[in-house]
């Protein structure tokens, strides 16, 4: 019996291109797809899937907590994360919060089938980058910058301020209120100890969460 995967991206070419790619993989069959996790529990509970592959970057929608709310009701689901963001931003959230594995959308096609060959035998695909993230993560408690103890929110927010956009800009990128992303960018200058913008994107560059 195939085992089954089910796609969750909110871009129809990164879905078309999974879904060929898991064409690729003996005994494996994309089940269903979808472009935003809002109905990703009935989709797990209809089709079963042995592994679902999902971005964590929705206009509406925080991935992080759906990965939690996957594991919570459906444990034996593998979660594998395909995403544009970097390692050092997200990988370590979506771990935690019960991924088995993380995967840069820009890596090569023979990553893409070592991490789903690997976490569909139930094991952890994790690239030297993330390795070594973790591996540092640990030795410092977690806390390396203040990076870690921001939210997906939060770390989208500091992007975009980052990237020299206004709080109106970043709210309609958002599809939130301005009253929100004001709320994210105090949370961002408390948490951080920061004191403004300017030392906000000082902090970024730094950081590596804009070039």
């Amino acid at each position: 019996m195939n085992k089954r995967a089910v796609i969750i991206d909110d871009h129809v070419i990164i879905r078309q291109s999974l879904k060929a790619l898991i064409n690729t993989i003996p005994d494996l069959e994309a089940m269903a797809e979808g472009s935003n996790p809002a109905g990703i529990l009935e989709i797990c509970e209809k089709n079963q899937p042995d592994i679902l592959l999902m971005d964590i970057s929705f206009p509406e929608h925080n991935g992080i907590d759906f990965i939690k709310n996957i594991k919570k009701y459906y444990p034996k689901i593998s979660i594998l994360v395909v995403s544009t963001h970097p390692e050092q931003l997200y990988a370590l959230k979506a771990i935690k919060a019960g991924a088995s594995g993380y995967i840069n959308k820009s890596q090569a096609l023979e990553d893409y089938l070592t991490a789903v060959e690997m976490v569909l035998e139930g094991k952890n695909y994790i690239n030297p980058a993330v390795s070594q993230l973790m591996s540092q993560s640990y030795q410092d408690g977690g806390s390396k910058d203040g990076i870690n103890n921001l939210s997906t929110r939060e770390l989208q927010t500091l992007q975009l301020l980052a990237s020299s956009l206004t709080v109106t800009k970043i709210a309609e990128k958002l599809n939130l209120s301005v009253k929100t992303v004001s709320m994210y960018r105090s949370r961002l200058l408390a948490k951080l100890n920061l004191q403004n913008n300017s030392e906000l994107i000082l902090f970024a560059i730094k950081n590596k969460i804009v070039d």
